[in-house]
Formats: C-alpha cells, structure tokens, sequence
C-alpha cells in the first residue's frame, strides 16, 4: 500500500511493468481485494480508492529490471478498468483531501509511538517518513499510514477515510502491545534437562 507523501521501493522486473516504467508514466497503487497481482485469478477484485504515484528515481539494472523509488501524490477514486496495455488501466477521479480536524492528541500519539522506535518527531526518517515543521494533521495520518504494519484492511480503512480518531486508535493499539512486550521482562535460561 501507498499513502499521499508516503514512497514505495519497487523492484521492476515484470515486462508489463518494465513497460510502463519506461513509459515513465505516474501510476496508481490499488490493494487487490481478491485475488493476485499475477497469474490466475488475478486481481479479481480490487478496493476503490487508491493513491496516485510518480517515480521520483528509476536506476536502470544491466539485465533490463529497474530499481525504482515511487511517491504518493494523492488518493483517486477507481471507477472501472479497462484493457489495452499490458498493465491495467484504470478510469480514476481524484479524491478532495478529508477536512482538516484538530490533531493533538494524533500528533501526541505519533510521537510516542516514534520515540519508542528511538526516532524524534520531525528527524528524517528516510525521503519520505518525516513530519515537516508545522504540518498538518492529514500529514500526520499519512505519516501513520505508512509506518504502521498493521493489517491491510485496517490500512485500507484508513487511506479511504482519512479518519485521524482511527490514526489514533491504530497508534494506541500500536503502543499497547509495545508496552507489553515491554513488561514480559528478560529471558531466563531453560534448566538443564534431567540426564
């Protein structure tokens, strides 16, 4: 998955997708629903919303494969696909971002949940993970978005929705099982098996 903001290393070695790299054409990154990304029963169903993506680095690899780097630009909505080129093509609009709420308590969370990964809010963690200096809080649900190793549908609700009540739910449940692997306390050595 891909949020606004966010990036996603790929490794390109498929010739439909080969294709399209060298069509450097931005594309949209969709969470299949049903079904696989290749072979059959691929892709059978997939959700409706979804994030654009620009390639903002293509290395190209000497046997023809590519390293690329991808940005999130904004979320689309995907009205239908239609064939025509080796990779899919979609019928997209462009989805409004969700109106700007209050985020305190969802920064106050992120915070928490980075310092306990021993990273500070605003350090760089990486092109695409930082929160510049007075961000707002839609950044920062992206930001959760991309960091958090939820599951995919859990994820999906929340590029969908842009709901920064469930950032902070995901960020809090996040934390409380980083507390209590905190408590299970150090590793004691097995007693020697009876001879």
């Amino acid at each position: 998955m891909l949020f606004p903001g966010g990036v996603l290393p790929l490794h390109v070695f498929e010739e439909r997708y080969r294709i399209l790299v060298q069509e450097r054409l931005d594309f949209g990154v969709v969470l299949i629903r049903r079904g696989r990304e290749v072979g059959p029963s691929s892709a059978e169903q997939l959700h409706s919303v979804g994030t654009a993506a620009t390639l903002q680095r293509v290395d190209a690899l000497p046997d023809g494969r590519f390293s690329v780097l991808a940005r999130g630009l904004h979320r689309f909505r995907l009205l239908g696909v239609e064939p025509g080129r080796p990779y899919l093509m979609g019928r997209v609009y462009r989805l409004e971002e969700p109106p700007q709420i209050a985020g305190t308590r969802l920064l106050s969370l992120l915070e928490r949940y980075l310092a306990a990964h021993g990273v500070a809010l605003g350090s760089r963690l990486g092109p695409e993970l930082q929160l510049p200096p007075g961000a707002g809080p839609q950044r920062a649900v992206w930001l959760v978005g991309a960091l958090l190793r939820v599951e995919p549908f859990r994820r999906q609700e929340l590029l969908e929705t842009g709901d920064p009540d469930l950032a902070a739910a995901l960020l809090q449940a996040e934390l409380a099982k980083l507390s209590s692997i905190g408590r299970l306390g150090p590793m004691q050595p097995r007693p020697p098996a009876p001879n």
